[in-house]
């Protein structure tokens, strides 16, 4: 703050000679931007305590100069063709220079989403200068330790779509913003993100996703000696991240994306080596059942058990020839069989499906975390294919078809990698997945195949060679992030 000739004069004269105190005192006093007048003008929105009344108390700490401290808006509603009035209480705390102005940006509930401001809008924000440039009483004018009243109305306009108005607030100079201490209260862009209102108004539907229809092809890469996984469920050695990923599974019938909170929305991801075919599977079930053992032999998984599903046909042939099939559910009970030709042969009124005397040699482990979902780990060893017609384990290059599946309750809520389009149930080989076996991992992810799904369930079996459950305690989902926005 500039000062005249004559007080620098007095000020060096009163600390030299320590000579008279309450000149001390007037050397450091701040210098008003506004006139009498314009204080008279804003005394009614200064209060010495905040009211006790506040409906909404928060505490947003901006940089240890200024905090927001409750807010209230009447009505609790922004429904279109309605005003709001607003009001919001502030304290500075610490020293600030002219030139810092409040904002409040108006969004729906995405704050990437720009509905316009409201920043000379108010009995404190009249607009001094063009363009807003300049507020009545801005935060360096307020004095510390008082409670500034901060009211202004928002028209809420009659055409608004969205289901969630956001009322963002900060203090701004240049390109500035003064940062938010306490993150939680930060839309990560150091805008206070604490107003929230509904409108009343019901979004329009998204358009639907388009539906998968084509089987997928997929590249998986071959685990190298430095690639080793250990079978524990979890998914988290650097290996994983560099197999092949199918993306989401689908609906088996046609292929149509399924619904956020379907209860079994799955991927997976496939990798190989000179041993073992690797499948890991992450399942949204949030509260897997299973009423068998790991020691049970060939349970009926499908009927009652939360479990994933592999048909695996040898070779590219598609001609549901000498297919396998593996089911694991999530308390590592298998059911495993071999078929000579599509659903053949079939005893269902023995409980016979397929030759149960098969056996893969699966080693499985699963890991649960409740109220969220399951990974499950899978290895299959090559050699447990005893009735291939082409190479077992393959060479690279070659491919095979593979199709995979997510489920639960008797398979009524079921989704699939490669969608059957109605031409079969779940053993239809012709809709399954080609899988091209590749050579050694680089640094880098194998490329992801499209994803699609697969129909009707059909029964299926597999045992227990060698299993291992973690479950993990209740945690609550992982908090849905807000996206950063100018």
């Amino acid at each position: 703050m500039r000062r005249s000739t004559r007080t620098v004069a007095m000020c060096t004269m009163a600390f030299a000679g320590a000579l008279i105190l309450s000149t001390q005192v007037g050397c450091v006093k701040r210098k008003s931007g506004m006139t009498s007048a314009e204080r008279e003008q804003v005394k009614a929105y200064v209060l010495d305590e905040l009211p006790s009344d506040i409906p909404n108390k928060v505490d947003v700490n901006f940089d240890d100069k200024i905090h927001m401290l409750g807010w209230k808006a009447d009505p609790m509603k922004a429904a279109p063709g309605t005003t709001v009035h607003f009001t919001i209480w502030w304290k500075r705390t610490g020293d600030l220079d002219p030139g810092w102005m409040l904002f409040t940006h108006i969004t729906t509930d995405n704050p990437k989403e720009a509905k316009g401001n409201l920043d000379c809008v108010g009995a404190i924000r009249i607009e001094k200068k063009e363009n807003c440039t300049a507020q009545l009483f801005p935060p360096n004018e307020w004095d510390k330790d008082k409670i500034i009243v901060d009211a202004f109305d928002y028209a809420v306009p009659n055409d608004i779509t969205w289901s969630t108005t956001r009322i963002l607030v900060g203090i701004w100079k240049g390109d500035a913003r003064l940062a938010i201490k306490n993150a939680d209260s930060s839309d990560g862009d150091n805008r206070a993100n604490v107003i929230v209102l509904p409108t009343g108004v019901k979004p329009p539907e998204p358009p639907p996703e388009p539906k998968k229809t084509e089987a997928p092809k997929l590249n998986a890469p071959k685990f190298g000696k430095a690639d080793a996984v250990k079978i524990d469920g979890k998914l988290d050695e650097p290996a994983w991240r560099k197999a092949a990923d199918t993306g989401p599974f689908v609906q088996p019938g046609d292929g149509a994306a399924a619904a956020p909170d379907h209860p079994v929305n799955g991927s997976a991801k496939i990798a190989w080596d000179d041993t073992n075919v690797y499948v890991g599977f992450s399942v949204a079930d949030k509260a897997p059942t299973s009423p068998f053992k790991p020691t049970d032999v060939d349970p009926h998984v499908w009927e009652k058990s939360s479990a994933v599903e592999l048909m695996i046909q040898p070779g590219d042939l598609g001609d549901n020839k000498d297919y396998y099939e593996v089911q694991v559910d999530t308390n590592n009970a298998i059911w495993d069989t071999h078929f000579d030709d599509y659903n053949q042969p079939v005893e269902a009124a023995a409980g016979k499906f397929g030759h149960m005397e098969w056996k893969a040699g699966t080693k499985s482990a699963i890991s649960i975390e409740a109220g969220v979902g399951y990974t499950m780990e899978i290895a299959i060893p090559w050699a447990s294919f005893d009735k291939p017609r082409v190479a077992a384990p393959p060479k690279t290059g070659d491919t095979w078809r593979i199709n995979l599946y997510s489920f639960r309750d008797g398979q009524k809520a079921a989704l699939a990698w490669s969608p059957i389009m109605g031409q079969g149930n779940f053993h239809f080989a012709p809709r399954f997945a080609s899988v091209t076996w590749t050579g050694e991992m680089s640094g880098t992810p194998a490329p992801a195949a499209s994803a699609s799904g697969s129909a009707g369930p059909v029964p299926s079996g597999s045992a227990p060679p060698s299993a291992s459950i973690i479950v993990k305690p209740m945690v609550p989902p992982p908090v849905k992030m807000i996206p950063k926005t100018q």
